[in-house]
């Protein structure tokens, strides 16, 4: 469809990294898309700022000037949360359905709505519009990674992580509980490593399924998940993906937690869809499953093992009230005696934080590479070669009109050609999901992993400056002293464990993903080469 112009009627506030635009009354927009869905327009304004925003909140230039009225009711938010909604309402709501939806029994439009709920609502949740679900990254290599610039504000800092009332020991009459995580120090290059996973295991997830409820007016996709400790059969949504997320980021901030797939406008019923989130939820608990902490965790193990809807509803409520979240998680931890000089980790938490950010920059950058790539082949690569293909293929076919006695033989091997280079068209677009998507897939955690760490890192510096504060404060006893230095210290192991994981992760399955891709890589072009030698052949 062509482009068209708008004029704002009301003031719209984008959410941050998210396909939605701001937008404020008055300006003219530009609109490019209008098929979008669920009430949502793609545009850009005059600064040539371009995404999403509420179609009711804006008219068409033609139209007449726009009554003084409130701000309509946008439209509905389908997987991203209804925030009205409070806490009671959230703990009834034991059947979770933000990804469900509903029939077209009811509804003037004939479009599905869907209806989220978040007893947190913390994290932001990103939007996903492109049918591939490869995230919304742009293709271009800005070197900006995904980290933004944090604020070392030390009151907002510790109010969100309860830093503070941990490094003053003001938690110390909470219930620890008996389950410990030990750090070990080797020595002061590796100042702290996590204990090694005594029982590995794995998870596999498969079979997703559509399934309905209510007489069929709400559908939703279950994914089955089997442990190798248990081989019991659990099924999971990704509502209660979404929630274990939410539990295990309020918990662990001073764990790095790997991302799940970004939530989906519309789509989210297709089999390409369904088979992609699948594998992206595979990465997610393959990480989960080598992390000597996670893995453990009681609400991961519950996620993972209870097929009682009570006992699903009792675990749920108990991993909502842990009080052992935020810096308190440190209480569990069991680490090394040994003070740390300041001198030995300030200068190892510097050159981390540089690296990391680094790091995320190239991560992303090549995330954008591997998505342009796959594009690349399933559209323009692929139609290229089509090209190339169906020409060969008709001059061949030429040749049959002109002395098809003396020609046919050639007739037969330039439509040989044109056929060798159509089925080489074909190749390129089923390539990318063998090597392009699941490097995506694998780089996409580790976007992740690495947009969380600067935020750890940061909590490190926040403790060490409290505790200097406190040994500042001439009235604090030398015993409370004491106790603050080692509270720090211990903070300071945890994260350093964190790293020493991240990297140990980094070298080993990064490494293996890459020598994957080569040699997907490596296939794919030999099957090309063995294709045109075999039409060379036909023709001795």
């Amino acid at each position: 469809m062509g482009t068209f112009t708008v004029k704002v009627l009301y003031d719209f506030q984008g959410e941050s990294n998210t396909a939605e635009m701001s937008i404020v009354a008055g300006e003219t927009l530009t609109v490019t898309r209008t098929d979008v869905g669920e009430g949502w327009w793609e545009g850009h304004n005059s600064r040539n700022q371009s995404g999403l925003f509420p179609e009711a909140y804006v008219e068409k230039t033609s139209s007449s000037h726009p009554p003084n009225i409130p701000a309509p009711v946008l439209p509905p938010q389908n997987d991203w949360g209804d925030a009205q909604q409070n806490k009671e309402d959230w703990d009834d709501d034991d059947d979770w359905d933000d990804d469900t939806v509903y029939s077209e029994i009811g509804n003037n439009h004939g479009q599905s709505q869907s209806i989220y709920s978040n007893e947190q609502n913390q994290n932001q949740i990103s939007h996903q519009f492109d049918n591939m679900s490869l995230g919304n990254i742009s293709t271009a290599g800005d070197n900006k990674g995904t980290i933004t610039k944090k604020s070392l504000n030390i009151f907002s800092s510790y109010v969100k992580s309860g830093l503070e009332g941990y490094i003053l020991g003001n938690s110390a009459n909470l219930s620890v509980g008996n389950k410990k995580f030990t750090i070990f120090r080797d020595s002061d290059d590796i100042l702290g490593r996590w204990e090694i996973m005594s029982n590995p295991y794995t998870v596999q997830i498969a079979s997703p399924k559509k399934a309905t409820k209510m007489g069929g007016l709400k559908s939703f996709i279950a994914y089955q998940l089997t442990p190798s400790f248990s081989n019991v059969e659990v099924s999971r949504r990704y509502k209660h993906f979404d929630w274990l997320h939410d539990r295990l980021t309020a918990k662990f901030n001073v764990i790095a937690i790997p991302p799940l797939p970004d939530k989906q406008v519309s789509g989210r019923y297709e089999e390409q869809f369904i088979e992609h989130r699948r594998a992206q939820l595979q990465e997610f608990i393959n990480y989960m499953c080598r992390h000597p902490v996670l893995s453990t965790c009681d609400v991961w193990v519950h996620f993972l093992t209870c097929t009682d809807e009570k006992q699903w509803k009792l675990g749920k409520r108990n991993a909502e009230k842990d009080q052992m979240v935020g810096a308190n998680f440190c209480m569990s931890i069991e680490a090394p005696e040994k003070d740390i000089l300041p001198s030995l980790s300030e200068p190892k938490i510097e050159e981390n934080l540089n690296y990391i950010i680094k790091l995320d920059q190239c991560v992303k950058n090549l995330m954008n590479t591997a998505q342009d790539q796959q594009k690349k082949c399933i559209n323009m690569y692929k139609r290229e070669f089509m090209r190339i293909g169906e020409c060969f293929f008709a001059l061949g076919s030429s040749f049959e009109y002109n002395q098809q006695g003396m020609y046919s033989k050639a007739s037969v091997d330039v439509k040989n050609i044109g056929t060798t280079y159509m089925t080489i068209a074909k190749l390129y677009g089923e390539q990318p999901k063998i090597d392009w998507q699941p490097l995506f897939d694998k780089l996409y955690i580790y976007k992740g992993i690495t947009s969380d760490l600067p935020d750890i890192l940061n909590l490190q510096k926040l403790s060490e400056q409290k505790k200097k504060d406190c040994e500042r404060n001439a009235q604090n006893p030398q015993t409370a002293i004491a106790d603050i230095r080692r509270r720090a210290d211990v903070l300071t192991y945890t994260v350093f464990a964190e790293l020493n994981h991240f990297q140990n992760e980094r070298d080993t399955d990064l490494r293996l993903t890459m020598k994957t891709f080569l040699q997907e890589q490596l296939n794919f072009y030999k099957n090309i080469v063995l294709k045109l030698e075999e039409t060379l052949d036909k023709f001795e």
